[in-house]
């Protein structure tokens, strides 16, 4: 019988989640992002352990975050005050700061397209 600890069951479900958020990430933003796949698998696990370190667990929130610095930026994202806030406040759900870094990301893209004229 096979036993997998848990420690190997969590390394293979980070593993996916970044495989899962490249693929995504080629997927949606068409070739917008300039890294290439050893480069962005390298980035996506930065920006992962930088949630896990934050406190975001759900793969929600993990995501939304990726999404955002993809968008973005890491620089920005990580510096904005509302983000910043939303990865300090530790009380609140994985759903709640997903759907608010969500709500973020959807607000700076609104504001992008704007200035964009689009």
């Amino acid at each position: 019988m096979l036993a997998v600890k848990r420690k190997q069951m969590t390394e293979i479900g980070e593993v996916q989640l970044r495989n899962n958020l490249a693929d995504f990430l080629n997927l949606h933003l068409g070739g917008q992002t300039p890294l290439q796949l050893d480069q962005l698998d390298a980035e996506l696990d930065a920006v992962i352990a930088h949630c896990r370190k934050a406190g975001l667990r759900s793969q929600r929130a993990v995501a939304s975050y990726a999404l955002a610095c993809s968008l973005f930026g890491n620089d920005r994202v990580g510096h904005d005050p509302s983000i910043v806030n939303i990865l300090a406040d530790r009380t609140s759900s994985q759903l709640d700061r997903a759907m608010l870094i969500e709500m973020w990301t959807a607000a700076a893209y609104g504001d992008f397209r704007r200035t964009q004229g689009g």
